[in-house]
C-alpha cells in the first residue's frame, strides 16, 4: 500500500509539472533538443573545391574549413575537434572516379611543402557552434594540369560526440586561379580558320598556360603543345614563351583587353619542321573575374 500510494504521488507531480508545460511553454527553457553531432561544412559528397587566387607579391594563401557542431542550441563548454589527413578516402575517390569514367584522372595530394596545417585541432568555445581550421597553401611551382587536394577527416572530439559519417571527410580541392585563368572560346587562323576552346590554366598572378592553336584536340597533355601567356603591368601588353619543350615563337602585338576579358594572340609554331603563324582571338566565358577583383593583378 505504501508503495502504491508513493506511485500515485509521482504520477500527480507529473501531471502537475506536464501541466505547467503546456499552459506556459513560450517559459520554459527546455535545452538541448536532439544529439550533438560533428560535420565539415561542405563535406558533403566529399569533393570539395576552392578557387585560390595568385596575388601579386604574396606567396601564400589560406584555406578555411569549417568544423560545425549541430544541435538546438550553442555549447554549454569549450569543445576541442581534431582533424587529420585521410589518404584512404582519397584513394577511394580516384577508384569511385574511374569506375564511372574511363578518362577520369587522379586527383593528387598536395606535396607536404606546399601547405601547412596552422593546428591540427580546433576549439569550438562555449556559446558558439562553429569554428574554422585554417591551412596555409604555397602555390608555387604547382603543375597547372594536375587536380592538388588535401584529405581532411575529424578523427575524435573532447566530449565524444557523434559525427555525421556522411560530412566527417571532405577532400579540399586547391583550384589556382588568377585574373586571366579561366575557359575561353574564340578563332584560331593559321592557314584557316579554326574555333577553339582552350582552357587557360594559372602559373602565377600574371601567367597562364594555354595550348598552341589546335593542338591540344585529342585531349592529351604534351609539353610540346603549350605556351605561356605572360601579362605586363600595364594590364594589356601579352608576351608569349613555350611551356617547356614546345616550339613557339612570340610576333609582337599581343595585347589583353581587360574591359572585354580578351586576348589577341600573334604567335607562330613548328609543326613537322613547318613554321605556322597563328592569329588567335579568344574570350573568357566563365566571368570569373570581375573589376572589384582588381586587386588581384594590381
Amino acid at each position: 500500500m505504501k508503495i502504491d500510494k508513493i506511485k500515485g504521488g509521482l504520477l500527480a507531480m507529473a501531471m502537475l509539472v506536464a501541466g505547467g508545460f503546456t499552459s506556459c511553454s513560450s517559459d520554459v527553457d527546455f535545452g538541448e533538443q536532439y544529439q550533438k553531432t560533428l560535420c565539415i561544412i561542405g563535406a558533403n559528397g566529399m569533393l570539395h573545391s576552392e578557387i585560390h587566387y595568385f596575388k601579386k607579391g604574396v606567396d601564400l594563401d589560406t584555406a578555411r574549413i569549417s568544423i560545425y557542431c549541430a544541435g538546438s542550441e550553442p555549447l554549454s563548454h569549450d569543445l576541442t575537434v581534431t582533424v587529420g589527413l585521410d589518404m584512404h578516402a582519397l584513394d577511394s575517390l580516384n577508384e569511385m572516379g574511374h569506375l564511372s569514367s574511363f578518362d577520369y584522372v587522379d586527383k593528387i595530394m598536395l606535396p607536404e611543402a606546399n601547405y601547412r596545417l596552422l593546428s591540427n585541432s580546433v576549439t569550438i568555445a562555449a556559446g558558439t557552434q562553429y569554428k574554422t581550421l585554417e591551412i596555409e597553401l604555397d602555390m608555387t611551382g604547382l603543375l597547372p594540369e594536375v587536380d592538388y587536394v588535401i584529405p581532411l577527416r575529424i578523427t575524435e572530439n573532447s566530449a565524444n560526440y557523434a559525427v555525421n559519417p556522411a560530412m566527417q571527410t571532405m577532400i579540399y580541392h586547391v583550384k589556382m586561379a588568377n585574373g586571366y585563368s579561366g575557359n575561353y572560346n574564340g578563332t584560331s587562323k593559321a592557314s584557316s580558320v579554326s574555333t577553339v576552346n582552350p582552357e587557360l590554366r594559372a602559373l602565377s598572378h600574371n601567367q597562364v598556360r594555354m595550348p598552341i592553336h589546335t593542338l591540344d584536340d585529342d585531349n592529351t597533355v604534351l609539353n610540346t603543345n603549350f605556351m605561356v601567356l605572360t601579362v605586363a603591368d600595364d594590364s594589356t601588353t601579352v608576351t608569349i614563351t613555350p611551356w617547356l619543350e614546345a616550339q613557339v615563337t612570340d610576333l609582337g602585338g599581343s595585347t589583353f583587353d581587360k574591359k572585354r576579358q580578351s586576348f589577341t594572340l600573334n604567335y607562330s609554331y613548328t609543326r613537322n619542321d613547318k613554321e605556322v603563324e597563328v592569329l588567335e582571338v579568344i574570350r573568357n566565358v566563365e566571368n570569373n573575374y570581375q573589376e572589384e577583383d582588381e586587386v588581384v593583378n594590381d
